[in-house]
């Protein structure tokens, strides 16, 4: 198998996006994540979308899923169904988000795939994944998104093992944050996750424990993927 790796992509000025972007393509991402929340010019998405023939990620994060976003709610929800409307491929919720069901019925009417996530800062518990894997499968996303933060090795293996099984009947994204979590986003991908995140450069991590691309494509030549 070859992992698909997406590269999230956190500059500030369409220029930063452009010149990350190209990167990313020449290195070989499968996928890339826009961070909206990082935006501080009013740059087009069109042009965004423009950039790359890759799938795109539309992402305005909250900060209480670990984003930056501290505008309007109405505003963040807006931008989101402008990727929509400029040919994003995928958007990406969480599932604390205000009127959720009403975005995805509007989702659902377009192109795009939804991504419905959920970010903890606290290790994984296997019946906290299972409650809050159900709550986001109820809004019926087309990928289940759940992160949480490693504080020992061993909590990559019960993300890993969730991962395993939820993703047999459901696509899934599951792995841990944090510079203990880095075995997880790695392997996750061999453990059916759809597939694992990745920043440009070092300097430039959307969370922490990102590997930059490079550094992870690294490992899996080693490992013969």
């Amino acid at each position: 198998m070859t992992p698909k790796t997406c590269v999230s992509i956190i500059g500030k000025t369409f220029k930063e996006i452009e010149e990350m972007t190209k990167r990313a393509e020449r290195e070989g991402a499968a996928i890339i994540e826009i961070r909206f929340d990082y935006l501080s010019d009013k740059a087009k998405l069109e042009d965004i979308r423009n950039l790359t023939s890759l799938p795109l990620i539309a992402c305005n994060r909250l900060p209480s899923q670990g984003g930056l976003f501290h505008g309007k709610e109405k505003d963040r929800q807006d931008m989101l169904l402008a990727a929509l409307d400029a040919g994003f491929d995928l958007i990406d919720l969480e599932i604390e988000t205000p009127g959720l069901e009403t975005i995805m019925n509007l989702l659902r009417r377009g192109k795009a795939r939804s991504i419905l996530s959920w970010h903890g800062s606290s290790p994984p518990i296997l019946e906290e994944l299972e409650l809050k894997f159900s709550e986001i499968k109820a809004h019926s996303p087309d990928i289940c998104k759940l992160v949480t933060t490693a504080r020992t090795i061993e909590d990559n293996l019960t993300s890993l093992n969730f991962l395993s099984r939820v993703s047999r009947t459901t696509e899934s994204i599951c792995f841990c944050m944090g510079s203990l979590g880095v075995i997880s986003r790695i392997l996750s991908p061999f453990f059916g996750g759809a597939f694992t995140y990745t920043s440009i450069t070092r300097g430039k991590e959307a969370a922490p424990g990102q590997l930059t691309l490079a550094e992870a494509r690294q490992i899996y030549n080693l490992l013969g993927v």
